[in-house]
């Protein structure tokens, strides 16, 4: 069986790397799927009693957040895109016990974490977008799929142009 991890920006367009997921994977057998998404970091000055509230309860829950703090919006925008990607595979024809989703906290290269988290969840093939940004730009802030492609080891890494 193969265990995928489908590392999702919720962004415009990333819905278009579950589709092509879709449409090269329906009927060719059991596969698992993980979803993972990086929520940016935020000031905790800059957040709400309230939400600072509801990540302290989440950091109870999950200590390997603790000391990260996120805004509401990226989370409730990352829920949505998890929520799309799941249905859509589901319609399909996979298992919905086949589709787990997870998100961890920007605490260094969004590279680095992807490559982390596929080993720690034996994944075989980790799957990734990517965007057409400017030369500037790429050579400025790099390329995540880039470094994930140089740094896998004993994965296949399947790029989706979105």
């Amino acid at each position: 069986m193969e265990r995928f991890l489908i590392a999702l920006d919720c962004r415009q367009d990333c819905e278009k790397i579950i589709d092509y997921m879709v449409r090269v994977l329906t009927g060719a057998g059991q596969s698992e799927f993980h979803l993972l998404h990086i929520l940016p970091t935020a000031s905790p000055d800059r957040l709400r009693r309230e939400e600072l509230q509801r990540i302290e309860d989440v950091h109870a829950a999950r200590p390997d957040l603790s000391g990260y703090f996120w805004e509401a919006e990226d989370e409730e925008m990352m829920k949505n895109c998890f929520e799309q990607a799941r249905e859509k595979l589901v319609r399909a024809g996979f298992r919905p016990d086949s589709i787990a989703s997870s998100f961890v906290v920007e605490s260094g290269e969004r590279s680095d974490i992807i490559l982390a988290k596929a080993s720690e969840l034996g994944c075989s093939t980790i799957v990734i977008g990517r965007r057409h940004s400017g030369l500037v730009k790429e050579f400025l802030r790099g390329s995540v799929s880039r470094a994930v492609i140089k740094s896998a080891r004993s994965l296949a890494v399947w790029v989706i142009e979105i």
